[in-house]
């Protein structure tokens, strides 16, 4: 009982944290940091076997604080909740991170850095620019948990795109990752039919009536997302299923659109400032 008071004790004062609270204000300063510092300080060297160990040293980190995360609400409620199961659309990166940097194959790799830097990187932004359903909670360490992950992902996916040099072909960049993404979709959905068919399905098993839900993605619940949920309820799952993964190309698209100006603005100055020294 003691263990477990320690562990979930530690409780937010007064209303709690929403968004641009100090506390996230707070974070976002921190994430910006991070990102200028991995990426001057080790991103430009562009040394793979830097971005290995840098991205191998976020993914174990990520790994055993969600460790934490999950004993903490397992403590809370007596029992594992399944409805927080990391396997959702921000909980991927961490498997991605962890196992890219110990591949060989240099074109796998790629593929899975090309999806951290896409969609993880999409993944990351999203919350920290709007992260009021994950302050919802006053536990202190969740919240801690929140932004260390999420600001870690943005500074993951900003380091690879300064140090892979990725940001120049919008098409041949962005694909490897929505292969990599439409995969652990796919896998998520086939996870979701047979976990509901053998027991999640039974209340006679399911006795606390969980959900397994990854990826937010199943015939069988309500998905979360805005727009996403009320087109659910009006076409048959299939059509339901396809475009929820455009949804998510179109995000990235946009990102990496966002990414390539920018790009392309520095280059630019750059280029204007080696004109005038010569």
């Amino acid at each position: 009982m003691f263990f477990a008071n320690l562990i979930t004790d530690w409780i937010w004062p007064g209303d709690g944290v929403h968004s641009y609270h100090w506390f996230h204000i707070m974070w976002l300063v921190l994430m910006v940091i991070g990102c200028f510092a991995s990426s001057y300080f080790l991103g430009r060297k562009h040394n793979k076997k830097i971005d290995d160990r840098f991205i191998f040293i976020i993914g174990t980190m990520l790994i055993l604080i969600e460790i934490y995360k999950q004993v903490f609400y397992t403590l809370d409620a007596g029992y594992f909740q399944w409805y927080a199961f990391p396997f959702q659309f921000c909980s991927v990166p961490m498997y991605v991170a962890f196992v890219a940097p110990l591949i060989k194959n240099e074109k796998i790799k790629e593929y899975m850095y090309k999806f951290l830097a896409s969609f993880g990187l999409l993944a990351g932004i999203a919350v920290m620019i709007y992260p009021d359903s994950c302050f919802a909670t006053k536990y202190i360490t969740i919240l801690i948990h929140t932004m260390l992950w999420h600001s870690s992902m943005v500074v993951m996916g900003v380091y690879l795109i300064v140090a892979r040099g990725y940001g120049k072909n919008i098409l041949k960049e962005i694909t490897p990752g929505a292969i990599i993404f439409s995969l652990i979709v796919t896998v998520a959905l086939i996870a979701n039919i047979i976990a509901y068919k053998v027991y999640f399905g039974d209340p006679m098993k399911n006795i606390h009536n969980e959900k397994f839900f990854l990826l937010y993605i199943s015939p069988y619940y309500e998905t979360p997302f805005p727009i996403l949920c009320d087109i659910k309820e009006k076409v048959p799952f299939v059509i339901f299923f396809i475009t929820y993964l455009l949804a998510f190309f179109l995000g990235v698209s946009l990102l990496w659109s966002i990414v390539f100006l920018i790009r392309k603005a520095i280059l630019k100055i750059t280029n204007k400032n080696n004109a005038k020294a010569s």
